[in-house]
């Protein structure tokens, strides 16, 4: 399974969010929404000034050990997929 499919799925079953629409952030393990949005049922919406659309980031992190049970970095996975762009 590649990076990408990992994290496609992992938003897909965790968020509802395809892949497509996200963009990798600059903080490693996380992405942001392409287009800003009113996500419905979202917490901020209820809070005073914060009732438009905005851009939401997801997360995805890779366990903290590798194969082998040596630790690993958790962002191994947003490395790959930001070196690939």
């Amino acid at each position: 399974m590649t990076p990408e499919d990992k994290v496609r799925q992992h938003m897909k079953s965790k968020y509802r969010v395809n892949l497509d629409d996200l963009e990798l952030a600059n903080t490693p393990g996380y992405w942001i929404a392409k287009e800003a949005k009113i996500h419905k049922g979202h917490p901020l919406h209820g809070c005073i000034g914060c009732g438009g659309p905005f851009r939401a980031t997801y997360t995805f992190f890779d366990r903290n050990k590798d194969s082998r049970g040596r630790f690993a970095s958790p962002y191994r996975t947003w490395n790959a997929m930001k070196n690939q762009h």
